[in-house]
């Protein structure tokens, strides 16, 4: 499918020969070595965990059917000066903060390349990219727009990045009949030089990561790299409801004159795609018109309650899809049948974000654990019904530099009980303890117990932890399994 805007022209670098060192073994790391590999390059991968946590890493590039020109080779348990002085090029995992690195400090002193595997990724692929970024909702809005993509005539619609499958992985494979969906986090983005969608979407803007970009200002930088490159033939969807992303409608201000598209729930005069009386509305770009020139009639495109995704922070991300299928010139009919035949279920990404676990005794128990940010447990605490139900919100975990007070005036009205699991609990006990009676628990398995024994019939108990896992669990998916089995054992 041809659209215009959507063409994309590159010439691949060449990589053969060249010595790159890819730092962190992580899957998207692992993925670029191999893809480096592949492409002719000497790899030496480095990572500070020893070689017994990283054996399945290392077995992974070791099984290829096809030998590499030069086999990759090894720094592990450490960073040392061999990872950079023979080193054309560093590749860097997005887990690996660059300015907390001493070895990578010195790389960039001697003036070696520092890059994301977004970056060399991107550089090789052949087919136009949708870049979707934002503090949260990439997740939902990616798979939406790949579903909604499918239904178009590109060959193949390849949702990948930050997603779960790197955008290594598959690239290779791809061609310029092809279409590539990609979730950017800040921390792929920080370190990309050349990085340039098609279209790239900000959903919404609130502080995170401040543990790693240190001030609001370098997050908003690091984010603004998803359309720094791009020009007057490119498009960036933008959400007029949230107040940072409506002000990037100047966007001169980069220096690019990149196509704006605004959504929105409540701004019918400003938005391309928005929602009126419980229908979404979007201009009919796949229709014929006499003339391109000029206002575009709107076009009814669905009913929201028809669409299983719940919570209202969700319809921010359909309609964000419904832009991008727009640009793409997806036919409304198409657009209305993806969103209706659209499961979260189906798609194991969205499991933990805002999913009904169970209901016993008349209480909801809600997985919300990807909620990982304050803005994201902010949109769950909004999407739980108001009409007779009071909220249990177990939170806390890893701190990343949260600011808890826009939770005040929600938790106030709306939590019953405040339930608090993890390292920095004291930080939100200040913020908020005000406002709310806060329980300590040592255990998820114990936080489900005071939850359920402090609720009555119509509430819900809401798992939303602002905050990263990793104090406690693997990730926010086995917190999310404590979750579920300390639930299970209250049915038992």
């Amino acid at each position: 499918m041809k659209v215009t805007g959507l063409s994309r022209q590159i010439r691949r670098p060449n990589f053969s020969g060249q010595r790159i060192t890819v730092f962190g073994l992580s899957r998207s790391g692992t993925a670029a070595a191999a893809m480096l590999s592949q492409l002719g390059a000497a790899v030496l991968c480095t990572d500070i965990r020893p070689i017994d946590q990283l054996r399945s890493a290392v077995d992974d590039l070791t099984d290829t059917s096809m030998p590499p020109q030069y086999p990759i080779d090894y720094v592990l348990g450490q960073h040392n000066y061999r990872c950079i002085e023979k080193a054309d090029l560093i590749v860097v995992s997005p887990g690996v903060p660059v300015d907390q690195v001493p070895i990578l400090s010195e790389a960039k002193q001697q003036g070696i390349p520092i890059v994301s595997e977004l970056e060399v990724a991107s550089s090789v692929c052949l087919a136009p990219i949708i870049a979707i970024t934002g503090t949260k909702g990439k997740t939902t809005t990616a798979l939406l727009t790949g579903e909604i993509l499918k239904q178009s005539n590109f060959r193949r619609v390849c949702v990948a990045g930050n997603i779960g499958e790197p955008f290594s992985n598959v690239v290779l494979e791809l061609t310029a009949e092809d279409i590539v969906v990609a979730e950017v986090s800040s921390f792929q983005l920080e370190t990309t030089v050349s990085f340039h969608p098609a279209i790239s979407a900000i959903l919404n803007l609130s502080p995170d990561h401040l543990d790693r970009h240190r001030t609001l200002k370098a997050y908003q930088q690091a984010k603004q790299k998803v359309y720094a490159n791009q020009t007057a033939d490119d498009w960036i969807v933008l959400n007029a409801d949230d107040p940072y992303t409506a002000g990037l409608a100047d966007l001169n201000q980069v220096g690019t004159f990149v196509q704006p598209v605004f959504f929105s729930q409540t701004i019918v005069d400003k938005a391309m795609v928005y929602r009126q009386n419980g229908q979404i509305y979007a201009p009919n770009y796949a229709a014929k018109q006499s003339s391109d020139v000029g206002p575009r009639k709107q076009s009814y495109v669905c009913d929201r309650e028809l669409i299983s995704l719940a919570g209202n922070h969700n319809l921010d991300n359909i309609l964000s899809a419904v832009a991008i299928g727009q640009i793409c010139r997806i036919p409304v009919l198409k657009i209305r049948q993806a969103l209706y035949n659209f499961e979260a279920t189906d798609h194991v990404p969205l499991r933990h974000a805002f999913e009904l676990v169970q209901q016993i005794n008349g209480i909801d128990f809600i997985d919300d654990s990807k909620a990982t940010n304050v803005a994201a447990t902010r949109a769950a605490l909004r999407s739980v019904p108001t009409t007779g139900r009071q909220i249990l919100l177990i939170m806390g975990g890893y701190d990343k530099g949260n600011d808890y007070t826009p939770l005040i005036e929600l938790v106030k009205s709306r939590v019953k009980v405040l339930i608090l699991l993890g390292q920095q609990t004291q930080t939100i006990r200040n913020a908020l303890s005000d406002c709310v009676v806060t329980l300590n628990t040592p255990t998820m398995e114990l936080a489900v117990k005071q939850a359920f024994q402090t609720a009555v019939s119509g509430d819900t108990v809401l798992l939303s932890p602002a905050n990263a896992s990793y104090d406690m669990f693997t990730d926010y998916k086995d917190r999310a399994f404590a979750f579920q089995q300390a639930i299970a054992q209250l049915e038992e």
